[in-house]
């Protein structure tokens, strides 16, 4: 009987020791991928909820900056804010939780409404002598069923009413 070495074939203990590494290492991969991905959405919804609430923020502040004669209304319900701009004409800031347009800023002027923010669980307005000072809570829905919420909040000055813009 003649039996011969043959040293490139591999054994039964090489190729489970191989298989059990790669195992190992490719489990290490896919959870490193389950972790970020959900991280990732997290964080998506956690931004677009602070989309939201910066978008209407920006806008609201730059007419606010230059308007006149603010008037604040607050309720349990929603608040607003009507004012006067010189260049626009009167201009209202309207959020509610309840109704059509529940949990969204909508803006209104003389020829338009225009919805501004959706995903906002809260609005409020604080006038002061020469300032206005704006809340926003945007609260969302995340796809693992948790609510991520982003809070804004500025003291806005007044233009018309503030000395060092006289």
């Amino acid at each position: 009987m003649n039996m011969s070495n043959n040293k490139k074939s591999l054994t039964l203990i090489e190729t489970l020791v191989t298989t059990l590494i790669s195992t190992v290492v490719f489990a290490g991969i896919y959870s490193t991928y389950i972790v970020g991905n959900r991280a990732w959405i997290y964080y998506n919804d956690v931004i677009a909820a602070r989309r939201e609430a910066r978008r209407a923020f920006v806008w609201m502040v730059r007419e606010l900056r230059a308007a006149e004669n603010v008037r604040v209304i607050q309720g349990p319900d929603g608040s607003a804010v009507h004012f006067y701009v010189p260049m626009t004409g009167p201009v209202s800031y309207i959020w509610s939780n309840k109704g059509n347009d529940a949990n969204q800023i909508i803006r209104r002027n003389r020829f338009q409404k225009r919805m501004l923010a959706k995903h906002i669980s809260g609005l409020s307005f604080q006038c002061l002598n020469d300032a206005v000072v704006v809340g926003i809570t945007a609260s969302k829905q995340t796809s693992k069923g948790e609510t991520t919420s982003a809070v804004l909040k500025e003291r806005v000055a007044l233009r018309g009413k503030t000395v060092y813009f006289r």
